[in-house]
């Protein structure tokens, strides 16, 4: 017990040292972190995910809750409007496209059955909100494209949750309703994010009373847990309720001014202080090293094959991404933002959490897909954080945006950010 305070304590020294070599060196401190927690666990077996056990489990969702949280409370209410339109279009249809390559990368290159393929498919079609917002934070994007970036991650987590539930509970009932996934999307989607906007608009109007009593500076943080847990227990997307409870929380000045416009007379509104928004961007930080770590140690090095087709789907996404981008994210985003997307694709916590159901909806090739997904997920996060600092630093990033200055539709002017 001594040893993992210990080590703790070291990991979080650790982790700041990491994130100040990012900022001087474009090198992700989230790969160096998942490196790390390769050598401590599958390389070395210093450390196992037996040992931490339910724990990181746990962990593991609380990462992902806060670190949306953390970014909502950093998007700008007018940059979401002009964005919202466009993220659903890249989310949806990247969506959709990466899907369709892994099933058939996995039918016809690997002769995995079709459901196999297909489940394979919706684990890996969407991006990881744990990876994307740490790299926004560092990279010259704009406030327009980020937004884009972190909202397509959110919604891609409930696609990829949805669809993949979805086809496996029509393996085990034997039968395949898609009235019943559309409704189940819907309601995780629309539903959770009018959730997460009232619970908000309500939170600031009572956030001032809440802090008449002392010890308060974590309530904003827990409300958002409770939101999240009664979200998930009804059958709603907690994620998307999180994200849009931070977007409103993040935004209680504009909302404010919209209250006295509509009521004609003052709103008593709370506004998160300085001191609480430096506490969540600490919390966020903090879980941040520890998730990545946790990813590293659950990596399996078993088997070249998997290795090779991890490898082949993240090759294929990776040349699918730009046509993508340059076709979806509009004529009004910048060149250099659409370089910093085409390479933004990594996987994460949704889709390992989702790569351990097909065994236990009793799928033979449950251990193949688990195992394949992780691998995925690690050369995703690999490629992304290699490829943001390639883009940032060197020639190649200005050949990237020169190609997608060549757009084969009408440039309009730039919408200020």
């Amino acid at each position: 017990m001594a040893s993992l305070i210990l080590a703790a304590g070291l990991i979080y020294f650790a982790g700041h040292l990491l994130t100040h070599f990012f900022e001087r060196s474009k090198i992700p401190d989230v790969l160096l972190l998942i490196i790390i927690g390769i050598v401590a666990g599958p390389l070395t077996g210093i450390m196992t995910v037996e040992r931490i056990g339910f724990a990181g489990d746990l962990f593991t969702q609380f990462a992902l809750i806060i670190i949306l949280f953390e970014g909502g409370l950093n998007i700008e209410l007018p940059t979401l409007v002009r964005s919202a339109r466009r993220s659903v279009i890249l989310s949806t249809t990247f969506f959709g496209v990466s899907a369709l390559t892994v099933s058939l990368i996995m039918l016809y290159g690997f002769d995995y059955s079709p459901m196999a393929s297909a489940v394979t498919g919706f684990i890996c079609g969407g991006t990881s909100a744990a990876v994307v917002i740490p790299l926004l934070r560092m990279i010259r994007a704009s406030k327009k494209v980020s937004a884009m970036l972190v909202i397509e991650s959110a919604l891609t987590d409930v696609l990829c949750i949805v669809f993949t539930i979805g086809v496996l509970q029509s393996i085990d009932s034997g039968e395949f309703k898609v009235w019943r996934i559309i409704y189940t999307l819907l309601m995780s989607l629309i539903v959770a994010s009018i959730v997460g906007i009232i619970c908000g608009v309500i939170w600031l109007r009572i956030i001032n009373w809440i802090r008449k009593f002392s010890n308060t500076q974590f309530a904003t943080c827990f409300a958002m847990f409770v939101i999240y847990g009664v979200s998930e227990l009804v059958g709603l997307s907690g994620a998307i309720a999180a994200l849009a409870f931070g977007i409103v929380i993040g935004n209680a000045e504009i909302i404010a001014r919209k209250m006295y416009n509509l009521y004609l007379t003052a709103s008593p509104v709370g506004v998160l202080s300085d001191a609480e928004k430096k506490l969540y961007e600490e919390l966020a930080f903090l879980v941040k090293i520890f998730f990545f770590l946790y990813l590293g140690l659950s990596i399996p090095f078993e088997s070249t094959s998997i290795v090779l087709i991890a490898l082949t789907i993240v090759c294929a996404l990776f040349a699918l991404r730009p046509l993508c981008s340059m076709f979806l994210m509009g004529s009004r985003v910048s060149p250099h933002d659409k370089s910093i997307a085409s390479v933004m694709l990594p996987k994460g916590l949704a889709a390992a959490v989702l790569a351990g159901l097909p065994s236990q909806y009793g799928m033979v090739e449950g251990g193949d897909i688990q195992a394949v997904t992780f691998h995925v997920v690690l050369y995703s996060i690999i490629a992304t954080s290699v490829l943001i600092p390639i883009i940032e630093k060197t020639k190649f990033g200005s050949h990237l945006d020169s190609f997608f200055s060549k757009s084969f539709f009408k440039r309009k002017p730039e919408t200020p950010d």
